[in-house]
């Protein structure tokens, strides 16, 4: 579970990256269009971590 989450992550900020990068360039639509992927991924990564967090919980 650990080396997938860490490599979604590192494919969310590589959109990221490469959406500041195309923004820089004055290519304002895919520049939006990769940050906007990344922050899907983003968001869904800590969807996961907050599913995992509840379910690891202990009862008192």
């Amino acid at each position: 579970m650990v080396k997938k989450v860490t490599s979604i992550g590192i494919l969310g900020m590589l959109f990221a990256v490469a959406g500041g990068i195309v923004w820089y360039f004055q290519q304002r639509f895919l520049g939006l269009l990769l940050w906007g992927v990344a922050v899907i991924i983003i968001l869904k990564l800590n969807k996961e971590k907050k599913k995992t967090r509840k379910s690891t919980k202990r009862p008192r």
